[in-house]
């Protein structure tokens, strides 16, 4: 009898032992992770003082400088006021996006819905970002296979803000002197939106790591890629807030292609407000 309660008792210890073991392993992994996004936030927000500051001291520098400039050189006037918009426009996308990030780590977004010309919308964001496609030759097309005039009722601001993300990237990833290719198609339940880029390519195993909030594959000072690399990861979840998806077909060397499938939104397009953007709206 004796040996038998022992051997029971033995057999719940191993079982608590066991138990105890694998809690304290789950422990060990949850902290690690733990240690991980608080180093990610960390190297995160040095990264974004130095994206804020290095446009903000240009800014600052050229507002400066045609503030000294006699005003008898208007060419040249003309030349640093460009450039002060052009890090004006970069300063205020990077700061949105980090907010757009705020917003959503909160769970504070607010879908609207909305009737959107998809096709003016795309060419309003292709002049906006003409200023980097053109810094790098790099030619931005458009096909489409939907009626010009087209309204797709949607929330305009976060698909805006999802397409902006993801030509930005397009540019910003393709070598000088290529090309970046735009298509929009209906599909069976929405739209289907699809960006190519020329790009070094992702390989499978950063495929899984580019969508996250605080990674960026092109890490370090010397990195060859500006951004905060908030754009993927604020699309993904704007995407899946609308009921869509967003997925990536790549290998490395031979460019990534960008597929944000989309459903319309609502049923009841009369209700909706109809909303046009142009270069002043963007921002």
């Amino acid at each position: 009898m004796e040996d038998r309660i022992q051997h029971q008792y033995k057999s719940q210890i191993n079982k608590l032992e066991e138990k105890l073991a694998s809690t304290t392993h789950q422990l060990e992994k949850l902290s690690s992770k733990l240690l991980a996004a608080e180093s990610q936030r960390s190297s995160f927000l040095s990264h974004i003082l130095n994206e804020i500051n290095n446009p903000l001291t240009s800014i600052l520098g050229l507002t400066n400088n045609i503030k000294r400039m006699a005003f008898n050189k208007p060419e040249l006037v003309h030349k640093q006021a460009t450039l002060a918009f052009e890090q004006a426009f970069e300063l205020d996308y990077k700061m949105r996006n980090v907010f757009a990030a705020a917003t959503i780590e909160a769970g504070a977004v607010e879908v609207q819905p909305g009737k959107v010309d998809v096709s003016g919308m795309i060419d309003n964001i292709i002049q906006d970002l003409h200023f980097k496609s053109n810094r790098k030759n790099i030619i931005v097309k458009k096909s489409e296979s939907i009626d010009k005039g087209y309204y797709f009722l949607s929330d305009p601001h976060l698909l805006q803000s999802m397409i902006l993300n993801l030509v930005g990237n397009a540019i910003e990833f393709s070598p000088e002197d290529e090309e970046v290719n735009i298509h929009v198609e209906a599909g069976t339940l929405g739209l289907i939106f699809t960006i190519t880029d020329s790009g070094s390519g992702i390989s499978a195993k950063d495929k899984m790591t580019i969508f996250g909030r605080f990674t960026q594959l092109d890490e370090g000072v010397r990195k060859a890629h500006q951004g905060t690399g908030l754009g993927l990861s604020i699309v993904k979840e704007y995407a899946e807030l609308l009921g869509g998806n967003l997925d990536v077909l790549s290998q490395p060397g031979k460019g990534s292609t960008f597929v944000l499938s989309l459903p319309v939104l609502g049923d009841n397009a009369e209700d909706m407000e109809e909303v046009s953007f142009n270069g002043e709206d963007l921002f």
